[in-house]
Parts: structure tokens; sequence; C-alpha cells
């Protein structure tokens, strides 16, 4: 019989379509199976299913939630934060890592442990950990343990993956 949805060709007795599942009509199928049982039967009980939590909604007029505004790096090419505490190692595939690049399209160039960024005295540093592919501030090569003072809009690179640090 054919699908009245898709056009399909499915094989007779078919209550479903095998292209677009499509419902096949009763009347549309050649032969149809029907399964009586005594009217004084008891009904086939049904498991009892959890119900899905309630939703909350959220008021159209609320508010939007205040974009963080602390001290992070953003990440130039999607725009993502990494918010910074007052010590925050850099690298990948790391546990103890606090901004972890594995799985960035650009974060097969950044060091298990590449650099950190550390607050002393109100200020925050850069250093450069021993990186294989160097650690930048405004395109300024760090030697390795070299801790190199953050501006306001300062341009950070590590490997190829570049950053912008914002202090507030």
């Amino acid at each position: 019989m054919q699908c009245p949805n898709c056009k399909h060709w499915n094989e007779d007795g078919s209550r479903f379509c095998e292209e677009c599942g499509f419902e096949l009509k009763e009347e549309s199928r050649a032969s149809v199976s029907v399964s009586v049982r005594p009217a004084d039967a008891l009904p086939i009980p049904q498991p009892d299913l959890p119900q899905p939590p309630p939703q909350t909604l959220i008021p159209i007029d609320a508010p939007p939630a205040a974009p963080y505004t602390g001290p992070r790096l953003v990440l130039n090419s999607t725009g993502s934060i990494f918010k910074l505490g007052d010590a925050a190692v850099i690298g990948r595939e790391d546990a103890s890592l606090q901004i972890d690049f594995d799985g960035y399209p650009e974060g097969k160039y950044i060091s298990h442990r590449h650099a950190q960024v550390i607050k002393m005295n109100g200020k925050y540093y850069l250093e450069d950990l021993g990186s294989s592919n160097h650690t930048y501030v405004n395109d300024i090569k760090l030697a390795e343990g070299q801790a190199e003072p953050l501006q306001e809009g300062d341009k950070v690179r590590f490997g190829k993956i570049e950053l912008t640090f914002h202090e507030s």
C-alpha cells in the first residue's frame, strides 16, 4: 500500500510507513488484524511513569541576567569568558587546571601546564610556565618564569589561542 504522506510503497498490512513513519489508516491497509477480548476482561494495567518536573516560567518582562564583570579572560574567537580568581593555571588535559583548553580547535598548541595568572598586591600578572609554544602579552613573548603585569584590554596569547584581559 502507498503512504498518503510520502507516497512510499509499503508492505500490505503495514501499520506505519517504512520511509517516514506516518501511521497508515486502517481503511488504507489491505489486510487488517483485529484483536478481540471479552467485554468482561479487566483492563491492562499501565505502569506508573514518573511525571516530568514542573517547568519554571520566566516572565517575559524579567530583566536579563547581568553579564559577569569581574576579572576575566575573554576568548576572542567565541567570546567565552574565563573567570579569574587569585590564581589560575592555564593548559590542557590536566585535572588541576583552572582554565583547560583541551577540546578547543587550537588547544593542541597549549602545553599541559602552559601559564598562570596570579593576583599579587591587588594586581594581576601573567607568567609563562615553560610552555612549548610560548605566552605573549600584547605580542611580546614572555620568558619562562617571567611574570608580566596585566592591564585592562591587554591581548594575551597562549600558543594560537588569543584572549583579552578585563579587570572589571
